[in-house]
């Protein structure tokens, strides 16, 4: 049983696994069974995972979380868990998975003050939406994180890899200390782009 939460991540890289794989790269999407999606939970799903299947030593698998609540302590925890593991990679977005999404559409680095603190912060702006959320439906007229085109933001991965590289100001943090995203090295790897992996 899939639970929302994990949608838009599923549906992104199922879409890619399709349409931008490379010949030599093998997807797998694992989908969440409960509602836990801590960056503890999901370590232990990918080490459940590992243990299951035969690992290659050239095996990659991918945790993908957001910052957005959770503890810098707990983020510490699993990129050190990461850092331990030769096959395993940590991937936060800070605030959230939608800032990658977003980058396919949009140069945030011609935000002014006022909208780049707005998604900085990503607060509800309705029952329904955060503030990234109500940025993409307006920008593609429909977006649910359980139903969004993915194939249309694919088309313009490349431009999304290329904002992302420059938001990661610092590549050597664990993980974007503002607002950035590592997925662009997930979505290098997959598409087999073999630069800064």
């Amino acid at each position: 049983m899939r639970k929302r939460k994990d949608f838009k991540r599923n549906i992104y890289f199922e879409s890619m696994k399709v349409s931008l794989c490379a010949s030599d790269v093998h997807v797998e999407v694992l989908h969440r069974d409960s509602n836990e999606s801590s960056p503890e939970n999901v370590y232990e799903q990918i080490r459940k995972f590992m243990s299951e299947y035969n690992i290659e030593d050239d095996d990659q698998l991918w945790i993908v979380v957001d910052k957005d609540k959770w503890k810098d302590k707990m983020l510490s925890a699993v990129a050190q868990y990461c850092a331990q593991n030769d096959n395993l990679r940590f991937c936060v977005s800070n605030p959230c998975f939608e800032l990658w999404l977003l980058l396919h559409i949009e140069n945030i680095a011609t935000y002014n003050e006022e909208e780049m603190a707005a998604l900085t912060m990503n607060r509800k702006v309705n029952t329904q939406n955060t503030w990234l959320k109500k940025r993409l439906k307006d920008l593609t007229g429909h977006y649910r994180e359980s139903d969004y085109d993915a194939m249309a933001l694919l088309s313009h991965v490349d431009i999304a890899i290329e904002r992302a590289e420059k938001l990661d100001t610092i590549p050597t943090d664990r993980w974007p200390q503002s607002v950035g995203t590592r997925v662009y090295l997930l979505a290098k790897s997959i598409i087999g782009r073999k630069d800064n992996i």
